[in-house]
């Protein structure tokens, strides 16, 4: 896991200067407090930040091969590199570390664009070819890794962050308007465009080569499956997945550093851990997040699952105050604005876990890959509750539940606006009245995404779940990853396998939902290894009591006094900002989730002068 930076100017003429790079590479230096390292050479220059974690000694990068012809930069992990290095071995290649970066080297050697192919990992990779003036990027096919880049006029700048885009001098951070909304409507753009003017991200499942000043762009992979399986019973698809896990999570324990996992109690994390706790034996590191409101503290889930795999856990609490206090250094370290607000409490604990470990295997992606969150079937449910009488359906939405408003409003929407709109924070009226001076959403990369399964033999929740996989899903893996290198923490996600996003992906909806529960196949694959009273137990999403810490006087209570003032202004409609604080204050609305969302765009305009 490191930080990777690089650009090259159009014109081959031109001299990279050292001091440009070096700029770019320490603008994030806790994604590698390890090693650093660079290449300059003519109009190329890449910079590297290590976090070691594979061949401690050497794995310096840059890296090149034994001609000097390929220089590599590489963030991430090949969990088969071993065994793709026993085979490159056997066709004559020699090496000289014991690293999974000279791995890469060799395949691109050996098969060009189409290395990617074999490679089982998280990861982000730039390879500059000396002799035939290319460069090479490439993405993990989940996108676990983030990859940003921008083309300007004198340049092709890249890096793992945005800011170290900013830090060359040659990108200006500069808000796009028109995806404001959408950030404001899903708290996420989708897409390979950023919220800054300019700025892009390579597609997961993507490669890129870059030659005489031009980009082409070539997807290697994609979740769209390619049929389900008729012949195959529930039976045999736990035992497969259970494989297929317990294979993922031995691949991610290979590391040359201490491993731990974040267990937060949930089904999820807790099946990884339980995984890995049977592979290492007793005394892995665990580590979880509490809260003081007792309505909001999972700890004790998760000190049952350490007691039952005999872990040794770790916990923290993060309350009110500590976390305002920590809220915009990590929109500062997201580039973004967050998309959720327990961003801060996975900073939180991958700092306590770096007392101990290096890296850290979570739960993340099950949910969207085995249908496990509620909304799923909202646009189901929802042409069913049309035939519930109005007042019934009023009592119901005055309860406050956002799910009950969503069939509501379902309701009276049509089948792919449901479906569009699944993931959706805000309405986009509310957001027209909130912010008047934008313009409305732009949701053509979500219509597209959602248009790619129209045509695939999927109900519903599978067309749901390829949507999430493709927007949402890379939020929540950037928010993973950026949180934790933030504390110098690799984060591992076993759910994010490629085997196992294929096989979930060519699974039927009802080996997912059944008798109304979600990811029913991963609950019988936890049950072997888990406490029922776990596997169970009512769903609650690692929330944070945002209502109660907003109606506060201090931490984030005492934040929304100067929020209408404040760098996003000229953004939100400073009148309705103050009613919607009035009234959450007084208890007589919950506006939570538009007050998080409006905070967030005010500190990231405030942290990066946009």
């Amino acid at each position: 896991m490191c930080g990777i930076a690089g650009l090259v100017y159009r014109d081959p003429s031109r001299q990279c200067e050292e001091s440009t790079v070096l700029a770019m590479r320490d603008v994030m230096p806790y994604r590698g407090p390890d090693d650093a390292g660079l290449y300059v050479s003519g109009p190329v220059g890449l910079g590297h930040r290590r976090l070691s974690i594979i061949d401690l000694g050497g794995g310096h990068q840059p890296m090149a091969n034994a001609a000097s012809t390929h220089w590599i930069i590489f963030n991430g992990e090949i969990y088969n590199y071993r065994e793709l290095r026993q085979d490159l071995l056997q066709r004559g290649h020699t090496f000289r570390t014991q690293s999974d970066t000279e791995v890469i080297l060799a395949l691109y050697a050996e098969r060009g664009e189409r290395c990617v192919e074999a490679m089982n990992g998280m990861f982000a990779f730039a390879i500059w070819d000396a002799a035939a003036g290319t460069l090479f990027l490439a993405r993990d096919r989940m996108g676990v890794k983030p990859l940003y880049y921008a083309e300007t006029s004198d340049a092709f700048v890249f890096g793992s962050e945005i800011k170290a885009l900013f830090a060359s001098g040659l990108v200006k951070a500069e808000c796009r308007r028109d995806a404001l909304a959408e950030y404001l409507v899903y708290r996420q753009v989708a897409g390979d465009q950023a919220l800054f003017a300019g700025v892009r991200s390579l597609p997961p499942g993507c490669t890129m080569t870059l030659q005489a000043g031009e980009a082409r762009v070539r997807r290697y992979w994609s979740p769209l499956p390619d049929g389900i399986p008729a012949d195959l019973s529930y039976e045999a698809a736990v035992t497969r997945l259970s494989e297929l896990l317990d294979d993922a999570v031995r691949l991610r324990l290979i590391s040359d550093v201490p491993v731990g996992t974040f267990c937060s109690g949930g089904v999820d994390s807790s099946l990884v851990t339980a995984i890995a706790a049977r592979r290492k034996g007793e005394g892995v590191n665990t580590y979880s997040v509490g809260f003081d409101e007792p309505d909001f503290d999972e700890s004790a889930y998760a000190e049952q699952v350490a007691a039952h795999c005999r872990t040794r856990h770790h916990r923290l609490t993060v309350g009110n105050v500590e976390f305002d206090e920590l809220l915009p250094r990590m929109i500062w370290h997201n580039d973004e604005p967050l998309d959720f607000a327990n961003s801060v409490q996975i900073f939180a604990l991958s700092r306590l876990s770096k007392q101990e470990v290096t890296v850290v295997l979570t739960g993340e992606g099950s949910d969207e890959l085995f249908a496990g969150y509620p909304r799923y079937r909202i646009p189901d449910l929802s042409r069913s509750y049309r035939l519930v009488p109005r007042p019934v359906r009023r009592a119901l939405t005055a309860v406050g539940d956002h799910r009950f408003a969503k069939l509501d409003r379902y309701a009276s929407t049509g089948a792919e606006d449901a479906l569009l709109y699944n993931a959706s924070y805000l309405r986009p009226e509310l957001v027209a009245e909130l912010a008047p001076s934008l313009p409305p959403a732009s949701l053509a990369s979500r219509r597209a995404s959602l248009e790619a399964t129209a045509s695939l033999p999927l109900d519903t929740i599978g067309r749901v779940s390829l949507l999430d996989q493709q927007t949402f899903l890379i939020g929540i893996l950037h928010r993973q990853d950026k949180m934790s290198m933030a504390a110098s923490i690799e984060s591992r996600v076993p759910f994010m396998d490629y085997r196992v996003v294929e096989f979930a992906n060519r699974l039927p909806s009802r080996f997912k939902v059944r008798r109304g529960s979600g990811k029913a196949v991963v609950k019988d694959v936890a049950r072997t290894l888990l406490p029922p009273e776990i596997v169970d137990r009512r769903k609650s999403g690692f929330g944070v009591p945002l209502a109660r810490w907003f109606r506060s006087n201090e931490g984030l209570g005492a934040r929304l006094n100067s929020l209408a003032d404040s760098a996003a202004a000229d953004v939100f409609d400073g009148g309705v900002l103050q009613r919607l604080v009035r009234e959450h204050r007084s208890g007589a609305a919950d506006h939570s989730e538009l007050l998080w969302t409006a905070l967030n765009v005010a500190l990231w305009r405030d942290a990066f002068s946009c």
